[in-house]
This record gives structure tokens, sequence and C-alpha cells, in this order.
């Protein structure tokens, strides 16, 4: 900073394609502070440092800040600037201000601008943080497949057709247009590809350039099977090298650039919006896998029965390894659910798995270090957050916290509280086009009038067989311009939770998809069908704190466990299930 001149770096946890999984060569945040999270933001100063990260990482970043001169910034709390708001007020006229313009997306890079006057500077500190950082390894690529149309339930040429008459009719007119996809899970589902060059998503690198007329894939093409190929040239789509991109971009000759403010990086856009041709184009509004189809929707559904025998035999593995007394820590605890998940259908994780024992689970993304890791011991709560990705099928999370002793009154009450509010969400009932700031409440509402407080989003949306956090939909109190309506075929998370710093925590998590739900005086309302299909902890419910409701929609989820999942279990599992699920 000091060679180059630079007063202030800013430091974000994204790659170019602004993801929330990144490879080892794009983990630049890491390599300077140490946290691993997958959500921060680095300031540095001259004789300072501060990194944001939201309540999720917490007790995390904490940790992992100590010694190294960095302070802990909690995003979201009372009192607590955001990163905007702390340059606005502590960068002095004529400093200036860089930050890699490729890990920022537009919309943040002008966020910035906003709050800094015109004598500071801006610049791009894209090759001094590669200068700061040289040992990180080089892109990877691997193999990239189709995923068939049996499995997508529709044609590259079908979505092309459908963006091209949205983009037409909302943004074009009678201009000639290009629009530019960055976001790996955006460009995988529009061409029905699959790749493997980031962990838990099975996404490639790639961009796209859409006209009224052509399709152009930027992709390392050598990495693309046959089927891949024959499937793109099938749906008259151009296939040209990755590396072409930035490149093939300055060229771009049409009369309007079409581009999500935040999906697409400040180095990509800042061209087009100083040449008066760019206009934001949300993505959510244009790419609608959000929205899954009746292929999609029966590819999730075998996905969970399979992710359900996985994991109704895993917790009845590790309560009988807590009655025997012969627990593992929590590392090998979840090493344990890892090779049962991909030995039982799954091709690969979904993310990496929460395995988090007493005060460990009040750690909203705690991760369990195979040098650290905590025994298990034959008491208390263990939770368990995982999921798998089933090729072509689907992606599957789910969060169940499992008592490995007797519990206490206390702790009873806590996951009945929690229960109350995932059950009030499974079984509500709301017009079609809510977004999830207005189902938020019903999930919280118990937690609330118990005095407890969730400190994340209670649902988050769920690709088809691609990213486990789908950022279109979710749940939360807060509301986004760009976050989708709740129409059927919408999948989502229902996973509240309440921790206690310190002591224990609990989290309930299954995915729900929207579906019909008929109409309350001619307006169409939806409802929830779960796809997840596990017990909860039985011996953790305290049944008197159920309204009757709560118990019905209980009973209900109950009678449908049995119905779709016992089939697959030998005889052992099925009275087991059985007992887990009774509850008269």
């Amino acid at each position: 900073m000091a060679e180059s001149g630079i007063d202030w770096f800013i430091v974000f946890c994204t790659d170019p394609h602004l993801s929330e999984y990144t490879a080892k060569c794009d983990r630049y945040l890491a390599a300077v502070s140490g946290f691993s999270g997958s959500a921060g933001t680095l300031v540095v100063g001259s004789d300072e440092a501060f990194l944001w990260t939201d309540s999720r990482y917490h007790v995390q970043a904490a940790k992992q800040l100590l010694g190294t001169g960095i302070s802990l910034m909690k995003a979201g709390l009372s009192g607590v600037p955001t990163v905007e708001d702390y340059l606005s007020d502590h960068v002095w006229d004529g400093q200036t201000v860089s930050f890699d313009f490729y890990t920022a997306s537009y919309d943040k890079y002008k966020a910035i601008r906003d709050v800094l006057n015109d004598t500071i500077t801006v610049t791009d500190g894209s090759s001094i943080l590669k200068k700061a950082i040289p040992d990180l390894p080089a892109r990877n690529f691997n193999t990239v497949d189709t995923i068939p149309l049996k499995y997508s339930g529709k044609s590259t040429g079908e979505k092309l057709g459908e963006i091209r008459k949205t983009l037409r009719n909302k943004y074009a007119r009678n201009r000639s247009y290009t629009y530019i996809l960055s976001d790996l899970t955006a460009v995988m589902w529009l061409f029905d590809l699959r790749g493997r060059d980031v962990d838990f998503v099975p996404v490639a690198y790639a961009y796209a350039m859409i006209t009224d007329v052509s399709a152009t894939l930027y992709v390392c093409r050598k990495m693309l099977t046959s089927n891949a190929v024959a499937g793109l040239s099938e749906a008259s789509v151009s296939v040209r090298e990755y590396s072409c991109f930035y490149k093939d971009a300055c060229d771009i000759a049409t009369d309007i650039v079409l581009a999500d403010s935040c999906t697409n990086n400040a180095s990509l856009l800042i061209r087009f919006d100083d040449d008066g041709i760019y206009t934001d184009c949300p993505d959510a509004g244009i790419i609608k896998k959000s929205i899954k189809n009746s292929t999609e929707i029966e590819g999730m559904k075998k996905a969970h029965l399979t992710d359900a025998v996985t994991m109704i035999r895993f917790i009845r593995r590790i309560k009988q390894m807590a009655e025997d007394g012969v627990l593992s820590d929590e590392f090998a605890t979840g090493k344990m659910l890892d090779e049962m998940r991909l030995s039982q259908g799954a091709s690969a994780l979904s993310f990496k798995t929460i395995c988090a024992y007493a005060d460990n689970a009040a750690v909203v993304h705690y991760t369990a270090r195979q040098d650290s890791a905590r025994q298990l011991l034959s008491e208390g709560y263990v939770l368990v957050d995982s999921g798998g990705q089933y090729e072509n099928l689907g992606t599957t999370d789910i969060t169940r916290t499992i008592s490995l002793g007797s519990v206490s009154d206390e702790e009873k009450r806590v996951y009945t509280t929690v229960l109350k509010g995932h059950l009030r969400l499974m079984g509500a009932r709301f017009p079609q086009g809510f977004k999830g700031a207005f189902l938020d409440g019903i999930a919280e509402q118990p937690l609330w009038d118990a005095g407890y407080f969730c400190g994340h989003g209670i649902g988050h949306g769920v690709g088809h067989f691609l990213s486990v956090h789908e950022p279109e939909t979710r749940i939360s109190r807060g509301s986004s311009m760009r976050e989708s309506e709740f129409f059927p075929g919408v999948i989502v998370s229902d996973e509240p939770g309440i921790y206690i710093e310190g002591r224990f925590g609990v989290r309930i998590e299954n995915l729900l998809l929207t579906v019909d739900g008929g109409t309350v005086d001619g307006n169409k309302m939806c409802t929830f069908e779960p796809l997840t299909l596990v017990p909860y902890d039985k011996e953790s419910i305290d049944f008197s704190m159920l309204t009757e409701h709560e118990t019905r929609i209980l009973k209900d989820y109950y009678d449908l466990v049995w119905e779709k999942v016992s089939p697959l279990l030998d005889d052992d599992e099925k009275a087991w299930l059985k007992e887990n699920i009774d509850i008269k």
C-alpha cells in the first residue's frame, strides 16, 4: 500500500464471478486475515484493520482474528457501522482507496464510490493484491458435462427463447442488446451444464453473452464432454475460450449492455456505464431457476428420499454409540456422516458438514478441525448441519439437533421453541407473490415470545443440483428488490435457531417446496410441502408446549415420513423410525 500510494485497501471474499463458495485460487481474504468464513470484508488502513462479518461468523471470526491486529466488526448489531459508513467517516480528503475491482460487484463499487467525496481516488487494486499474496494456486479447470433433458425438464433453446422475449419486452424494446451473465449457477442452469471447478457447487468457470440472435458461452473448451458439445451445438450456442471473455467484452457493439449490477463485477461494468450504454437488469427477473419445473421437482424428491435414509441411519447409529459410550469427536462424527452419504448415493457434499457439540453448537457456522475437535459425550446436544449433491437429481440441506443423553428442562424448552417456529412456517398458507420478509415472523414469533432472537435468516433458496444457497429466494426480516417472490415451484429452507453462547445451540432445518394452496376470496394462495423427511429428536420435545395446530402439523409430517421413507428401510430401521415418530 505504501509503495503504491494507497491509504486504504479493501479485501472481499469472492471471486470474479462473485461466488459464495470460492476455489483456493481466489481465497485472498483468508490468506490476508486468517478468517475462513464465506462472508467477510476486510478494510486495511495505514495503522489499523477491521473485518466485517455477519452473525453466522461472529464467534468464529473472534477466535480466528486473535493476535492478528484485526478488529472484528459485528455486522448487523446496533451501533456497528457498515463498511461504507466507516469509510465515509474515516477516509480523508485527497486519500486513495483501493480494492480488486474483479471481486467487488458493480453495486458494491458504486456504494463505496457514492459515500466518498470527489477529492478521494478509488483505484483498482487487483495487481497489488496479487503481488501481496503471490502464492495462491492457479485457476483449475475440470470436466464440464451436460445435464440431460430428462433431468433438467427444459432445453437450453426453450430457456433462451423465454429470456430473449423478456429482454425485448422489458428492457431492449427496438434496440440491439447484449445480456451478460457472470453468475456461475445461472450460466450452468441456462446451458444445461454442470462442472467440478468449485467445491460443493457443481459448476464450471464460465461467462455468457446473449443477444437477440446469438448466444456465446465462454468456458474452457477442452474440458467440455462430447455430450456437452453436442447439446450446445443443438441449441445454436457458440463456444469461446474462457480467457477471451474480457477482450470480447471490450468489443461489444450493441446499443445497450444489460447486466445485473449485483452479480457482475465492477471491472466488467464500469466501462459500459462510463460509455452510457449500461442498463441494470436483475438476473432474478430473467433467469427463472428459482422456480423449479415438474421434472426438477421430481428429481429433488428422489434426492431427498435417498438423503432421508442416510440421515435416519446416521441418527440411529450416533444414538446407539452414545448409549454404548463409544462416541467419537466432532470431526470424526462429521466424517462418518460424509462417508455414509457418499456411499449411499450422493456424488458430493453440498457444503462442508457442520458437526458441533455442546457450546460449539452456539457458533452458527462452526467448523470442526481434526486437531482440535471436541469429544462427544453421552450428554447434551450435537448439532449436525449437512447436505449432499445427487447427480442430476437435486441438492439437499438438513439440520438436526440430536440429544446424546438426558436433556435438561432448559434444553428441552429451547428445542421445543425452535420446533414451534419451524412447524409454523412449514404449515403456513399465504398469498402467491409474497416475499420472504412477510414469512419471517411466522417462524420467529414463538422465539420472540419466549425471549429469544434468531441471529440469521430463517430460510434460503436451494438450487436443483446446483448451489445449496440460491440467493434469489430467502426468508429474512429484510427484503430486497432483487429477490424472487414465492410461487409454486420455489424451494426454500426452514431453519430457525436459538444459540446460547458458551452453552449450547439448537437449529432445525427442512427444505420446503412451495405448492398451490388454493384460493381465498379469489386470491391464489401457496402452502409448503416438506422435501426433507427425517424425524426430529423425540427426547427433546416438550409436547405440552405445542399448540393443537402445531401438533397437527407434526403428525401430518410424520405420516408423510412414514409413507415415503419406511418402504426403503429394513425391519430394524422401520421399528426405530416407528418408535421415534409415535407421538400419541
